[in-house]
């Protein structure tokens, strides 16, 4: 008998491996469906619009952004965690998800069009409250991919997420090419929103059965005291990001902006396996941490990693050698994007890494680990920007991405105790030798 029980553990390595894999394939259909759709519409708005009208979207969008992980409140990977450990209660806690996410959009929706009012005035009052009708489809779409990564079915999602990227796009593109004024596009994008959440509710209503009555397994409070931490690290994750944003808002204007949102945008699009995978390798190590340990759960990264590091490096050597084709696809107005783009490029290896990484840390339940982690990120990325931002324009605040995602991989690459010659390091490494050489030769050629 004792003979027989590495085999078992064998087995069941394979069985969680192969179940990671092939949900993370169909999870990846489905995102790609639902991002190329939202990047599709916003890309054909800044054509349509131009840099300086499109600038002023761009904004709005990155505020809507931050009101959208400062609601979810780490909630939706809450869910996650306590749908794939406790199958029996995920309707009480989807439906507990979903009626709190709901009153803190509410809630901060109206403090962020206040402060947009006081801010930018009535017009970027206007475009914040436009984009925040979509809040509550935002809710909806979350916990949704939250209870299909939990229940590692992305397969049933994906007619879902085609009907709502379809609805998305039509009223974005249609807008944008109709009526081609920042308001119009802006409610477009908020009801582009709120109809995908609409769709995305079937799912978890047909899924769970919703309406049947059941016990709720914690408190509205316990729940929002356990989510926190991870709320958090979203908030402080989007804020580096948008940080360069703020910044050339302030230093170089609008259509800086719209060139520094449409190179984000492409490169977005080559991140949709990184959030497939994670998402799945989430859920299944928080079941191996419960059942085997973290030994089983540090292996089982370190085998995605192996599989997954040259691949990521050369999709990014390939969106830097691919940033030529910009001003071909979107106008010659964007030229200068050409070069954020190839810089922001070298972030793409490592954001996919950090997904798997913060994946392997919240299915341990570290959820504190990565919050310290993700404060010294946006330490990291204020020096960068205070340094060469004020000079370099939107290649600057793309380097400060690939600084601080490279940081990030050292630091929860060492959390999760893997060694430094893990691909991880190496990886990282590379990444920022040729994020820093290509922002040099950039700025050397302007």
């Amino acid at each position: 008998m004792a003979a027989d029980q590495p085999i078992a553990a064998s087995s069941g390595a394979l069985d969680r491996s192969a179940a990671l894999w092939s949900n993370s394939v169909a999870q990846l259909v489905g995102v790609v469906i639902a991002r190329v759709s939202r990047a599709g519409g916003i890309l054909y708005a800044a054509r349509a619009l131009g840099p300086d009208t499109f600038g002023l979207v761009a904004t709005a969008l990155a505020a809507y952004e931050m009101l959208r992980v400062t609601g979810e409140a780490g909630l939706d990977t809450r869910l996650i965690r306590h749908a794939a450990q406790q199958p029996a209660t995920a309707a009480s806690a989807t439906r507990q998800t979903l009626w709190l996410k709901l009153r803190l959009y509410a809630v901060f929706a109206l403090a962020a069009v206040a402060l947009a009012a006081w801010q930018s005035g009535r017009e970027g009052a206007l475009l914040l409250g436009a984009l925040a009708i979509g809040t509550p489809g935002l809710a909806v779409a979350g916990s949704s991919q939250a209870i299909a990564t939990a229940r590692l079915d992305a397969r049933g999602l994906i007619g879902y997420q085609a009907t709502a990227g379809v609805l998305f796009f039509t009223l974005v593109a249609g807008a944008a090419y109709l009526v081609r004024t920042p308001t119009a596009t802006a409610l477009a994008l908020g009801l582009g929103d709120l109809a995908a959440g609409a769709v995305m509710l079937g799912y978890v209503a047909l899924r769970l059965r919703l309406t049947e009555p059941s016990m709720r397994p914690t408190s509205d409070w316990a729940a929002l005291r356990e989510a926190w931490p991870v709320g958090a690290i979203s908030i402080l994750g989007t804020a580096y990001a948008r940080l360069g944003i703020a910044g050339l808002a302030l230093y170089w204007g609008s259509a800086a902006v719209a060139q520094y949102g449409v190179s984000y945008r492409v490169v977005e699009v080559f991140l949709l396996a990184s959030s497939a995978v994670a998402g799945s390798a989430y859920a299944v190590t928080a079941r191996v941490e419960a059942e085997e340990g973290g030994a089983r759960a540090r292996a089982l990264l370190d085998a995605v990693l192996r599989r997954v590091a040259v691949p990521v490096l050369v999709i990014g050597i390939g969106v830097a050698v691919a940033a030529t084709w910009l001003p071909a696809l979107f106008g010659t107005a964007y030229l200068p994007a050409v070069t954020t783009t190839r810089v922001l490029a070298w972030s793409l290896p490592v954001m996919f890494v950090n997904g798997l990484l913060t994946a392997h840390l919240y299915g341990r339940g570290r959820f504190h680990t990565v919050l310290r982690i993700a404060l010294i990120n946006l330490g990291v990325t204020v020096l960068v920007l205070a340094l060469v931002l004020p000079t370099g324009g939107p290649p600057a605040a793309a380097l400060a991405v690939v600084c601080t995602e490279c940081a990030n991989t050292w630091l929860q690459s060492r959390a999760a105790g893997l060694g430094r010659g893990a691909w991880s390091w190496r990886l990282a490494a590379v990444c920022l030798a040729a994020g820093l050489i290509t922002f040099a030769l950039g700025r050397h050629a302007l």
